[in-house]
């Protein structure tokens, strides 16, 4: 049965436990009082020597001060103190004296103890810490029985747990699954898979004198302050970056132990790493190095300690966790007074707004939008309304005007809506005409002069508007709204039938026809409507008939020019805004190659040198050239074999060379060469390329673009990434 269904059964086996503890109800213990902090470890990991070398360590800290509170505690710590550092006493006449013994580690504890101390941390931060010593196979998956309640009950209500882990077990591959099993069954307990972890812990690695790599002091947290933001990732990213940092990477035979330890407990940090950023990796060690060997028992074997006990990080952890639970204290006070502040807040602006809602929504909301829905219909051109709509839009105003809560709480609010009022009361029909005689004044100043007219766009027989002109038409059918029977709608309308018809003699430069219709209908109106007409508008006639007809058609050659031009335009942003290669270092030669050949050396000067420029570039790439590129990243501590070669050429893989992170190195390329890489791994020997553990072969006339940034190695599902100075991208020719 593989590893991984059985850490599954396990798992099922604790959320079954978990399940039935449940059903049962079971009364919870009674804790003292006080921070509450869980140590959740197996028998051997090493609990108990934990607190008494602590206990020892801490009184002469100045970060973390221990002093115990009860007897009991002094009781089971100076035992174990005694039997460790093998000191007995003897007791004459009115003397008591100290007496060297044998070294040995405390017997397993059979059942639990509550230790209790005083913390102080950094000589200022005092607490009242309760914690818990019990017999390490009360928390295996398949133990029951009152104590298994006790110590699950003490860890559910912990602020803060420990997960103590004896490294000397990774050789047995089942016993540490369990062990791991028995972690994450806890943690599901803790919080449902889907929530932060509600509080701080951490993993702590019991006995790392035994440990290839461990050196002491400087190897006790794995994860700095500079890592930190790690814990937020998956677990995936957050091994690749720790086994990449400086500290791990600088010592093969540390990386590989840490390595070791991350993927052996992985189905723990999985349901750690990601959830909450107050977790941390302590390594420590309460001997300072491996104690010896004196027999064995049934289960384990016995050992005695070291000649000379130097502890190692024993305080790190508890240090750590005691900080941590205290900032989370902080923070929950802060949520609860958030909280209270936030629902004294909603109902204060509840309250405060209840009268701005009414107003703004209903009372004020409620005059404008029957102002708006009516000049909706006329875009906004209020002379067009007819005489009850605007008397709707006044009675509607003048009732918002008397309104109790207008009048007492936004009184502000009444003077603007007067002057609204009475532009309606005050409405005049002939400061609409005069409006109208200045858009017809325009119109006549761009029948003048032909550089004004719309441009005929030759690619699509098109006329290309600017915007002065779609604001003349937009402000004619503003006029051009309302009652049909005004001299305002009339006079609009005509203004449009002469727009069109001058856009259609511009679309059609050479058909009298049209400007035959035009003359027929400036005519005809003038005949029927001579009364009517203002002198702008008869101003706007004569312009029109003043226009000559267009004889002399423009010739192929300028047709094709003005469309190489255009066209160049289209061009200048298709290529620079395009990063393929292939587009810019190809298709587009073609495309401007073929304009070229349409614009006049004399008027297009500019453009054909342009032009010109971009071509010479592109043919340097034909040349072999020298390019700098730096390795960024090579997993699993990997490094790289590089040879460019021609196309179907094989590699020659003759220079003994090996390329790492952080390496830089040019290679020469041009056009149409293949770019080699191999790629290997620590672990296999080393061939200089031509056994590697994979490689790739980047192929095309521009491969070398595709070797700046990310390459996959597929058949050992690795990647690697490469950049340039200058990026590939940025050496492109850009086309001005």
């Amino acid at each position: 049965m593989k590893a991984g269904k059985i850490l599954g059964i396990f798992k099922k086996g604790a959320k079954a436990a978990a399940k039935s503890k449940g059903k049962k109800g079971a009364a919870p213990s009674s804790w003292p009082s006080g921070i509450r902090i869980g140590v959740f470890g197996h028998a051997n990991s090493g609990k108990t020597v934990y607190f008494t070398v602590l206990n020892e360590e801490s009184k002469v800290s100045k970060d973390l001060q221990l002093s115990i509170t009860d007897t009991a505690t002094a009781s089971d710590i100076l035992s174990h103190y005694r039997a460790i550092w093998g000191v007995g006493t003897e007791s004459g006449t009115g003397t008591v004296v100290d007496l060297r013994g044998e070294k040995t580690f405390p017997d397993p504890t059979v059942d639990g103890q509550v230790f209790q101390f005083n913390a102080i941390l950094d000589r200022k931060k005092k607490f009242s810490v309760v914690t818990y010593d019990y017999d390490g196979k009360a928390v295996s998956l398949n133990s029951t029985g009152e104590l298994k309640n006790k110590v699950t009950d003490f860890m559910l209500g912990c602020d803060g747990i420990l997960f103590f882990f004896d490294p000397k077990i990774l050789s047995a591959e089942m016993q540490t699954h369990s062990h791991v099993a028995s972690f994450v069954s806890l943690l599901e307990q803790l919080a449902p898979l889907s929530k932060k972890l509600p509080i701080p812990m951490a993993l702590v690695i019991t006995k790392s004198d035994i440990l290839p790599g461990f050196t002491g002091e400087e190897r006790t947290v794995l994860i700095g302050p500079e890592d930190e933001h790690l814990l937020s990732e998956d677990f995936e990213l957050f091994l690749e970056k720790i086994l990449a940092g400086n500290k791990i990477a600088s010592d093969s035979s540390w990386a590989g132990t840490v390595r070791n330890l991350l993927v052996k407990t992985r189905e723990f940090l999985k349901v750690v790493i990601g959830r909450t950023l107050n977790f941390q990796i302590f390594f420590v060690s309460a001997t300072g190095q491996e104690p010896e060997k004196i027999g064995s028992d049934v289960g384990r074997s016995l050992y005695a300690p070291p000649p000379k006990i130097k502890p190692i990080g024993i305080r790190e952890p508890f240090y750590w966790l005691l900080h941590s639970i205290a900032g989370n204290k902080r923070i929950s006070k802060l949520r609860s007074v958030a909280k209270y502040v936030a629902v004294l807040s909603i109902v204060w602006m509840i309250l405060y707004s209840l009268p701005f809602l009414y107003h703004h929504n209903f009372l004020l909301n409620r005059a404008m939008n029957l102002e708006d829905n009516i000049l909706k219909d006329y875009s906004g051109n209020i002379y067009n309304t007819t005489q009850k709509e605007r008397r709707d839009i006044i009675n509607t105003y003048r009732n918002y005007e008397n309104a109790w809560v207008t009048r007492n709480l936004f009184p502000m609010f009444r003077n603007p809506v007067t002057r609204i009022r009475a532009k309606y009361e005050d409405f005049d029909l002939g400061k609409a005409l005069g409006r109208l005689d200045e858009v017809l004044g325009t119109f006549s100043v761009i029948v003048k002069d032909k550089n004004l007219w719309p441009r005929l766009n030759p690619s699509d027989t098109t006329l290309i508007e600017t915007e002065e002109h779609k604001k003349l038409v937009e402000q004619l059918n503003n006029f051009h709204r309302g009652d049909e029977t005004t001299t305002l709608f009339k006079r609009s309308d005509r203004a449009l039938v002469y727009w069109d018809l001058f856009t259609k003699s511009i679309l059609s430069p050479g058909d009298t026809a049209v400007w035959s219709t035009i003359r027929q209908q400036i005519e005809q109106d003038q005949n029927l409507y001579a009364a009517d007409i203002s002198g702008n508008e008869k101003a706007l006639g004569d312009a029109l008939l003043a226009q000559k007809i267009e004889k002399v058609q423009k010739v192929e050659d300028k047709q094709d020019q003005q469309e190489a031009r255009i066209k160049f335009d289209e061009v200048i942003e298709n290529v620079n805004s395009n990063n393929d290669p292939d587009f810019r270092l190809d298709r587009a030669v073609r495309d401007l190659r073929t304009i070229r050949r349409k614009l006049d050396a004399a008027d297009d000067a500019e453009a054909i040198a342009s032009i010109d420029k971009y071509i010479d570039e592109v043919k340097e790439w034909e040349k072999r050239q020298t390019y700098k590129c730096k390795i960024v990243s090579v997993p699993d501590q990997g490094h790289l074999h590089i040879e460019v070669v021609e196309k179907g050429k094989d590699p020659s893989w003759a220079e003994f060379s090996q390329i790492f992170p952080g390496d830089e190195f040019t290679l020469r390329w041009k056009a149409g060469d293949e770019i080699h890489i191999a790629y290997d791994t620590p672990d296999i020997m080393e061939t200089w390329g031509k056994e590697a553990s994979d490689k790739r072969i980047l192929g095309g006339k521009f491969a070398i673009f595709q070797m700046d940034g990310d390459i996959v190695f597929s058949n050992v599902n690795k990647t690697i990434n490469i950049s340039f100075t200058p990026s590939m991208v940025d050496r492109l020719p850009v086309l001005e």
